[in-house]
């Protein structure tokens, strides 16, 4: 099966941006600030935007980090491998942390976003053990340490339209099943709780 590199299927790939403490970020926005994917608010392979946090610095540099429709998040860091697909869903400037890599295909390529990201999330533990990946004796996960030139080299399978559509659609399916799995897991507790 033939494979391309990531970095010849993309128009960019870039890490998120780093924001040294937690003192600049806030609950409220701010106009002319920036919301914040971090780590935590992506779940179950979906962005979690109730929980984001907002940049409110006035900072122009950051606009290099702006997400984009269909963009892909790759966890490069922590202890947990997700990838995400960012769907804008609002006016809100949006940027990812240090920890994520944003990937943002070629859309020339008419390459499917989903199916990239259903791949990186398929072959993602092989995709950290082939990287050196440090692990202390008291640590019970690897730490992610993903460097850009890790991730522009990931070989990705170039498979049919077809495929990529069947996946799109499986996609879709299994996200609406969890979906609903984890509102009847949510409505048991509550009824647990009393």
């Amino acid at each position: 099966m033939k494979t391309q590199k990531l970095w010849n299927i993309c128009t960019d790939i870039f890490a998120g941006a780093t924001i040294f403490t937690n003192d600049n970020l806030s609950r409220d926005y701010v106009d002319g600030g920036y919301r914040v994917i971090r780590l935590a608010d992506i779940q179950n392979n979906e962005i979690c935007f109730k929980d984001c946090l907002f940049y409110n610095t006035q900072d122009y540099k950051k606009n290099r980090y702006l997400l984009q429709e269909n963009d892909i998040l790759l966890s490069s860091r922590g202890t947990i491998f997700k990838v995400a697909i960012f769907y804008k869903e609002d006016a809100y400037k949006t940027i990812p942390s240090g920890f994520l890599t944003c990937i943002r295909l070629n859309p020339e390529l008419n390459i499917s976003v989903n199916y990239v990201a259903a791949y990186l999330r398929h072959k993602g533990n092989s995709i950290i053990q082939g990287v050196n990946n440090t692990k202390k004796i008291s640590d019970k996960k690897p730490k992610i340490q993903l460097k850009l030139s890790d991730i522009y080299n990931i070989e990705i399978p170039i498979v049919s339209t077809k495929i990529q559509k069947d996946v799109d659609r499986l996609s879709l399916e299994a996200t609406n099943l969890l979906k609903k799995s984890l509102q009847k897991t949510k409505e048991i507790a509550d009824m647990i709780k009393g």
